[in-house]
Order: structure tokens, then C-alpha cells, then sequence
């Protein structure tokens, strides 16, 4: 019962989350936009210090990175009082959060709002409907790798796990 009360309140604590940042700070998620809204964004806003559209930069991969590491202490953490005390419950509990939220952000946020509301999108960009629709496939795509990457992830935890527990 724990374990599914932390996945809801995982969800929506990472959709406030990303919600908030985006709607606070555009820049900063630039690189989950398709290359043509970039452009086209860069172009309108010269000041910003993004001059290219970005993909996996090393300034992305440590974003990425830094929330991952962040996740994992979380992770732990809840994984823990959901009762886990083996390696192997720690793995089964830690993986099932991070799927739970990685298929929310998907489905939800970049499928449903990233796609379809407009104050999600780029400002100068709010018109570009068939180029915001290449978020479908840039998303499913994110999913499946947010699903792998939840792998190294949920073995770090059980191996916490296994240590706290020991």
C-alpha cells in the first residue's frame, strides 16, 4: 500500500515539478523541444545563451545526470519506508516508482501537456502545431529510454538497500 501511495505522490511531485520549471523557465528545457521550434526560438530570442539547437550536449548530460543522482538518494529513501529489506525488493519496489513516474512524464506531461498546451510551448513558437506534434515520437522514444536508465538505478538501490538492511 506504501509503495503505491509513493508512486501517485511521485508523480505528481516530478509533475509539479517539470510543470513549474517550465512554465517558469522555458530556456532551460530548450533541448526537449524538436530542432525546427529551437531554431526558430533562437532566432527570436538572441540574448539567450543557447546559440544552436541542442541535442545531448554535455550541459544536457549533466543536467541529466544530476537528476539522476538525485532520484537515486530519493529512491532509496522511499524505497526504504515502503518496507524493502532485501536487494531484490529493493530493485522490484525502486523500479516500479521509476516506471510508474517515467510513464506519467510520458503519457501525461509530454504526450498530453507539452504537446497540446500552448503555455508549455516556446514563446514566438505558439503557432507551430505540426512541428510540436514531432514531440510524439521524440517522447515515446524518451520513455523507453528513461526505462533502461531506471535499470542502473534500481540496482544502485537494491545494492543501498542491501547494505542498510545487512
Amino acid at each position: 500500500m506504501i509503495l503505491i501511495i509513493e508512486c501517485i505522490i511521485g508523480c505528481l511531485v516530478f509533475g509539479t515539478f517539470i510543470l513549474l520549471s517550465v512554465l517558469k523557465n522555458k530556456d532551460m528545457w530548450i533541448q526537449e523541444y524538436p530542432e525546427s521550434v529551437q531554431r526558430r526560438y533562437i532566432e527570436l530570442h538572441p540574448d539567450i545563451n543557447i546559440k544552436e539547437p541542442e541535442g545531448l550536449t554535455p550541459r544536457v548530460i549533466c543536467m541529466k545526470l544530476g537528476a539522476c543522482i538525485v532520484f537515486l538518494m530519493l529512491l532509496i529513501g522511499m524505497v526504504y519506508l515502503a518496507g524493502a529489506k532485501t536487494f531484490f525488493q529493493g530493485v522490484i519496489y525502486c523500479y516500479t516508482i521509476w516506471f510508474v513516474v517515467n510513464a506519467f512524464d510520458t503519457l501525461v506531461i509530454d504526450l498530453g501537456l507539452m504537446v497540446h498546451w500552448k503555455k508549455c510551448r516556446l514563446p514566438g513558437t505558439e503557432d507551430m502545431d505540426a512541428e510540436y506534434k514531432l514531440l510524439n515520437k521524440k517522447s515515446l522514444l524518451d520513455g523507453i529510454a528513461g526505462c533502461l536508465i531506471g535499470i542502473p538505478i534500481a540496482l544502485l538501490t537494491g545494492l543501498a538497500i542491501f547494505l542498510i538492511c545487512r
